[in-house]
């Protein structure tokens, strides 16, 4: 996605969930996806959007990487793409109806605006159908589900679609949640009680061994995203406390990120 969003004109919040604001540059991401709450197997990178009554810093990230799961990639993608299409067919109509307007007759002109229009209308609406066909009965929605206010000074913000994923984010980081809405200090609980009510089933659950530093490596190397290589790091270092186990951990996460950039600097040469 292309990061020229965070300069487009500010829009309301007032159709999105609770904002939940971060006083710090960095925060715990759940390591699920935002939209369904599936496993995440890919990635989806959110643009900043201004919105009315947020200050957005000059030195904000105008862009993060979020785990997703394929499926709700493609609906999101495919949401997404039906407009630009749209958008291309209201343009092409908008030009040739002038063109015609003024070298046939000025109705036929307005006539054929008109009809680009309703079809351009049209595709969006069956476009934007099919990319809902393509979501679960989990998805709050076809579009992307993560909405990134970027960096105030202060705070970074968020608002998410779904309401199970925006109170998980918003615990995730309760040391330093700042500005928490009425409307999120409620989901707060009645996510908390909701959890508190679900009974524990009481079976026999057979714990693996830890896994060895060189099991952590090897599933470092094999990640199959940044965001899934850096969390495997994460819940290594905290499982290994031998000095050199952990060196040899920062090496191999280090090696895959510089392996990833190489590839990227040989596609543009």
């Amino acid at each position: 996605m292309a990061e020229g969003r965070g300069d487009a004109t500010p829009v309301s919040t007032a159709a999105l969930g609770p904002i939940v604001e971060i006083a710090s540059r960095r925060f715990a991401v759940p390591f699920q996806c935002p939209c369904c709450g599936a496993a995440p197997d890919s990635e989806l990178t959110i643009p900043v959007m201004r919105a009315k009554g947020r200050a957005l810093a000059e030195d904000s990230a105008k862009r993060l990487d979020f785990p997703y799961c394929r499926r709700c990639l493609a609906h999101v993608e495919a949401f997404q793409g039906a407009g630009v299409v749209s958008a291309g067919i209201t343009l092409a109509g908008l030009l040739l109806g002038v063109a015609v307007a003024l070298l046939v007759h000025s109705i036929a002109g307005v006539v054929m605006i008109v009809a680009a229009l309703g079809v351009a209308y049209g595709l969006l609406m069956n476009r934007r159908a099919q990319a809902a066909a393509k979501c679960s009965p989990a998805c709050p929605s076809a579009d992307t589900a993560v909405t990134y206010f970027g960096w105030s000074g202060s705070s970074s913000s968020f608002a998410f679609r779904s309401p199970t994923y925006t109170a998980r984010f918003a615990e995730d980081n309760t040391t330093k949640l700042v500005n928490a809405s009425r409307g999120l200090s409620r989901l707060l609980e009645g996510h908390r009680v909701a959890r508190l009510a679900v009974p524990t089933p009481a079976s026999t659950m057979v714990v693996p061994p830890p896994r060895t530093g060189r099991e952590w490596i090897e599933r470092i190397e094999k990640a199959s995203t940044r965001i899934a290589r850096r969390h495997d790091l994460h819940n290594a270092l905290e499982m290994i406390q031998d000095t050199t186990e952990r060196s040899e951990l920062l090496r191999a996460a280090t090696r895959a990120e510089l392996a990833a950039v190489r590839t990227k600097l040989e596609r543009l040469s």
